[in-house]
């Protein structure tokens, strides 16, 4: 999509053609725009008030002190510089900022969709700078509704041919802020990722991250870096009807090893397969389906264990896809190495038909402004949650007196914002998390927060109030840490219980199991282990194998730690898809145990 500039030559060629045109026949460009009276148009004049400042470099492109010619030494033009909000036509070219017609808004000879163009407006901010939150300069930011060309090339944000929606030459499919809005792809707020005013997840967004492939087809819709599967802020497509399960380890496989068979139809009716295997011995392994072989599983050494995937599709499109030519769905299926079979096993049968309820992940608030509050000035207040619970609180305020602010929450002071002025006013955030990143400056949400009061203040003065908003029915409305000890519960009532070492344990070495319960039952599960020997440990639960736990070591001691909850909201807590409370729990190595017990059960109400 991105066009060739015209050369230096090319450039200066065509001005004198203009000239010479001009010259000959003064009449050919009458109806043009010519500012400074030079004979060159203002649409190809590389300094189009003659002020001798390059349009390329001139903070008023359209406006100043001409240096020779017609107006020697007069002021021409406007008054407003090129990233001024009254400013629509920073060239002067009679076409206006915001027209597909504009291809060079800023007038210097460089397109908008230029690989070499980098400021788009010529505001002297490039396009990338985070104070940049008007690309093209047509007075709507980046984010807001109105703006749906962001970099001004002519392609609308959603169109599919618009392959660099912000204009920084960051491919979409490798940019980190795709719609240059300031907010990271990754990031919880950031709920339009590539700025077309369709939210993320909704029905009417079928290219969350507006990259080659739509949602259907792409394994990372938000292009936040991880993939849909592993992703917590990923919302499943109304046709996505994925169903996993783990196969049977039989006698060949080593203990802890573990194969995952995934099956998911789409409503176009292809088929995707794929198989995950975990800590079984490097090699090739044939996959037989009702009979017929469909392709290898390849296991190789990875990190501190062998690791191998395969993937299957009716239409393969990707390199590493084997072509699905069979009917596999419901049929056993084996794979094995050398004549012996390492798991068994059947091929799940994904849902016909499925309704997804998800509610929205972000539910903002409006603070209202208290006496000391500057007019024009505005407050907000916002929660991410989970299934479980809450999982962040965001306040912000504008346009208020540069300085520090404290944030009061249910009647007590929970941290301070510091506003600053920036290139696009005075703003100040402050963030509270469940296990917050303090590089992030982010403070923990160790307290309760959904529907409580908020005030923001100066001393005495109030600036803004309002109530922290709640999740809806059915989501919970407190952090997930119940109990204020810092730890993830899952939203539920802990209950706790040591297991019992047997003489093979370590001396002074403990595993303890913690299982959350919500009203419809329970909502978590953690197995902690400390002080034992380094290495991996299986989880039996039940007699079944439930995953391991690796046990290292680091400046806090020996320990080690695996999480179940119904909801997983990260890459590393396993879904709590089994029945837990009162079965039998084991941690082994091959045939050594080294702790027993039982989970325990939901308590009395």
């Amino acid at each position: 999509m991105k066009k060739h500039p015209l050369t230096p030559f090319r450039r200066t060629a065509l001005a004198v053609v203009l000239l010479t045109s001009a010259a000959l026949s003064p009449v050919v460009f009458a109806a043009a725009p010519d500012l400074d009276g030079d004979g060159i148009p203002n649409v190809v004049d590389p300094d189009i008030d003659n002020d001798g400042i390059p349009n390329a470099l001139d903070r008023n492109v359209d406006g100043g002190i001409a240096k020779s010619g017609l107006h020697l030494g007069k002021y021409i033009g406007d008054h407003l510089d090129n990233d001024s909000p009254a400013e629509d036509d920073i060239d002067g070219d009679d076409l206006a900022d915001d027209s597909l017609g504009e291809r060079d808004i800023d007038g210097d000879s460089r397109r908008n969709d230029d690989a070499t163009e980098l400021d788009i407006d010529g505001d002297k901010r490039q396009d990338d700078a985070p104070g940049e939150m008007d690309i093209d300069g047509d007075g709507a930011n980046d984010d807001s509704s109105r703006e749906d060309d962001i970099d001004g090339d002519g392609f609308s944000d959603d169109d599919s041919s618009e392959m660099d929606i912000d204009g920084d030459s960051r491919s979409d499919d490798d940019d980190t802020d795709i719609d240059g809005d300031n907010r990271r792809n990754a990031e919880v707020a950031e709920m339009d990722t590539d700025g077309d005013d369709k939210s993320d997840g909704t029905v009417e967004e079928t290219n969350d991250d507006g990259d080659r492939m739509g949602n259907r087809e792409d394994g990372d819709d938000d292009n936040d870096g991880d993939a849909d599967e592993d992703d917590a802020d990923h919302r499943s497509e109304d046709d996505e009807m994925e169903v996993q399960v783990s196969l049977t380890r039989e006698a060949a496989a080593p203990s802890g090893s573990r194969l995952t068979a995934k099956i998911e139809r789409m409503a176009t009716g292809k088929i995707k397969f794929a198989l995950d295997g975990r800590d079984f011995p490097e090699g090739v392994y044939n996959v037989v389906v009702d009979g017929s072989l469909i392709g290898s599983l390849v296991m190789e050494a990875s990190k501190n264990r062998p690791e191998g995937q395969q993937d299957w599709e009716t239409n393969p499109n990707k390199e590493n896809e084997l072509p699905l030519t069979i009917d596999i769905i419901g049929k056993p299926i084996m794979v094995t190495a050398g004549g012996v079979t390492f798991f068994s096993g059947t091929v799940p049968t994904p849902q016909t038909s499925v309704v997804v309820v998800t509610p929205p992940r972000i539910i903002p608030g409006v603070l209202t402004q208290g006496a000391a509050a500057p007019a024009g000035s505005s407050g907000r207040i916002g929660i991410y949650f989970t299934t479980a619970g809450l999982k962040k609180v965001e306040v912000e305020i504008e346009d208020v007196e540069p300085g520090i602010y404290e944030v009061l929450i249910g009647d007590l002071v929970r941290g301070s914002l510091t506003a600053v002025a920036g290139a696009d006013g005075v703003k100040g955030e402050l963030y509270f998390e469940v296990g917050p990143d303090a590089s992030k400056g982010e403070l923990p949400l160790d307290f309760t927060a959904a529907g409580e009061p908020v005030v923001v203040r100066q001393g005495g003065d109030i600036y803004f109030t309002g109530v922290v908003p709640t999740a809806p029915p059915g989501v919970g409305d407190g952090v997930e840490d119940n109990d204020d000890n810092g730890e993830d519960d899952g939203g539920g009532t802990p209950v706790e219980v040591l297991l019992s070492s047997s003489a093979a344990a370590a001396p002074g070495s403990k595993a303890e199991v913690q299982i959350q319960f919500g009203p419809a039952g329970a909502t978590g599960l953690e197995i902690e282990v400390e002080d034992a020997l380094a290495g991996a440990y299986d989880l039996i639960i039940d007699g079944t194998p439930r995953g391991f736990v690796e046990v290292t070591t680091s400046v806090d001691g020996t320990k080690g730690k695996l999480r179940f909850e119904t909801t997983p909201d990260n890459a590393a807590e396993l879904p709590l898809d089994f029945i837990a409370p009162g079965k039998s729990i084991s941690l082994s190595q091959g045939t050594t145990v080294f702790f027993t017990g039982n989970i325990p059960g939901q308590p009395a109400s």
